[in-house]
C-alpha cells in the first residue's frame, strides 16, 4: 500500500497528472481506489491539494513556479499612433474662424469693396481648413 502511494504522490507532484482515469492507469489500480489513496493522502498530509466535486480531478495546491527568466518586451508604440494630428486640427479651427469672420463681414456690412474682400476672405478660410483637414486625412489607418 505504501509503495502506491508513494507512486500515488510521484504521479501528482512530479507528472503533474490531475486526472483520475489517467492515474488509475498508470497505476494500474480502479478508479476508486486511486480516490481513497488520495483521500488517505490528504488526511495524512502527505498531498494537499482538493478533489472536484465529481471525482474525476485531482488538483494540488502546490504549484511550482517557473525559473524561468522574465524577459522584460520593450513595447514599440504602433506607428499609426505616432502621427501627430494637432497641426492639421488648428490649421482646420483657424480656417473655419476665417471662414466665420468672412461670413459676418459679408452679412453686416453693405459696402461694396468690404463685401468682395470679405468673399476673398472666405474663400482664404476655405483653403486653409480644406489644408488642415488634408493633414489629418494623412494619417494611417492599421492594417
Amino acid at each position: 500500500m505504501e509503495a502506491k502511494k508513494r507512486s500515488l504522490i510521484h504521479l501528482v507532484m512530479m507528472e503533474n497528472i490531475s486526472a483520475i482515469a489517467t492515474l488509475s492507469e498508470e497505476m494500474e489500480i480502479p478508479r476508486d481506489e486511486v480516490i481513497t489513496l488520495i483521500k488517505e493522502l490528504q488526511e495524512e498530509g502527505k498531498l494537499k491539494g482538493v478533489l472536484t466535486q465529481d471525482e474525476k480531478r485531482f488538483f494540488k495546491s502546490e504549484v511550482k513556479v517557473s525559473e524561468a527568466p522574465i524577459i522584460e518586451r520593450e513595447i514599440d508604440e504602433l506607428t499609426f499612433l505616432k502621427f501627430n494630428a494637432r497641426p492639421g486640427t488648428i490649421l482646420a479651427i483657424i480656417g473655419l474662424i476665417v471662414i466665420v469672420v468672412g461670413a459676418c463681414l459679408n452679412s453686416f456690412l453693405d459696402i461694396q469693396n468690404i463685401s468682395d474682400y470679405s468673399a476673398i476672405l472666405i474663400f482664404v478660410g476655405l483653403c486653409i481648413m480644406l489644408i488642415g483637414l488634408f493633414w489629418i486625412a494623412q494619417r494611417k489607418t492599421p492594417e
